[in-house]
């Protein structure tokens, strides 16, 4: 747990850790400079399994969550915020998850969404996909882990040398990384209570956070062997933001035949189910970009088009839209 100024929240998201099912591990608090009662909160915990290291000063998460990684003695590590709570057997589920699954690096879930007070907010369910290879081929696109669900191996983040300075995307990164190199995972059950508040770090950082990520997405770009000039890129990273205002049609489906040229090549994903998702992006952004009389013919590009790719709901949504553009053309 990295706790920098966390007095509000961090008392309960300490007894959620200890309350659990699972009892043998450690806490591993790593104050980060925090200048308000987050210390004195910590200090009135007398279980000997917190353990509190103190950063010389303000240093910021990524080096923070090393310094968890170096000081961990256990063989799993497991993170939580300090303004989350962890449910009651979190720790026990993915425990027997990586018994069960031991070539597996990294396992997370589900959660539920509450406010300052702990209040769940409407449709607050959090999810993630669970199937295996779809997370790993979403994750080229979105982040597939809630961070404050995620337990990794130990041995894998020491092997991978930790966080890159890619906060607030820190965790991303790493799940990039480390999903290119193992098995990773999510359990179909709630895990947190992920908390919103005006104080979230991602939403302090949310500037400094587009930058981190659009050069994520460059990096991705380069190790799948692909240019990521400034218009793929762009098109790229407007798909993590849901935002397809600014690139236009011909940038996605440039972006789209070289994902798909270099998954051949490089046999990286399984092809027909990353086809399948390319197609579902190229969908989506037909229909949010509203192409109109165009809609059918880009649906049916001989470049990313199989019908095995494509479902009713998808041409009859592709055939309204441009019905409708013929008819706004005509008057």
């Amino acid at each position: 747990m990295a706790a920098y100024n966390a007095a509000n929240y961090i008392s309960e998201s300490i007894q959620s850790i200890l309350d659990q099912t699972f009892k043998n591990f450690e806490l591993l608090i790593v104050n980060d400079g925090s200048t308000d009662e987050t210390v004195n909160i910590i200090g009135n915990f007398k279980d000997p399994r917190i353990r509190l290291i103190h950063n010389d000063k303000n240093r910021g998460l990524t080096y923070t969550r090393n310094v968890a990684l170096n000081e961990a003695r256990g063989e799993y590590i497991a993170i939580l915020d300090s303004d989350d709570v962890a449910i009651h057997n979190r720790l026990e589920l993915q425990y027997n998850f990586f018994l069960e699954h031991p070539d597996f690096a990294l396992c997370g879930g589900h959660g539920s969404v509450i406010d300052e007070v702990g209040t769940p907010v409407v449709d607050n369910r959090f999810t993630v996909p669970i199937d295996p290879d779809k997370i790993k081929i979403t994750l080229l696109f979105q982040n597939t882990f809630i961070n404050s669900t995620v337990m990794y191996k130990t041995a894998v983040l020491k092997e991978l040398n930790g966080y890159n300075d890619y906060a607030p995307a820190e965790d991303y990164e790493l799940f990039i990384r480390i999903s290119d190199k193992y098995p990773v995972g999510n359990l179909d059950s709630i895990l947190v209570k992920y908390r919103i508040h005006g104080s979230n770090t991602s939403i302090i950082q949310s500037e400094l956070g587009r930058i981190k990520v659009r050069s994520i997405k460059e990096k991705q770009l380069t190790k799948l062997q692909i240019n990521p000039d400034k218009k793929l890129t762009d098109a790229f990273f407007s798909i993590l933001e849901w935002d397809y205002n600014a690139p236009n049609f011909t940038d996605y489906l440039s972006l789209f035949t070289k994902l798909k040229a270099a998954n051949k090549s490089l046999n990286k994903y399984p092809e027909i189910p990353f086809e399948k998702m390319l197609f579902n992006y190229w969908f989506e952004i037909i229909y949010i970009k509203k192409a109109k009389m165009n809609a059918l013919p880009l649906l049916l590009n001989k470049n990313i088009f199989k019908w095995s790719y494509v479902s009713f709901r998808q041409l009859r949504k592709a055939f309204k839209l441009s019905i409708k553009g013929i008819g706004q053309l005509s008057t």
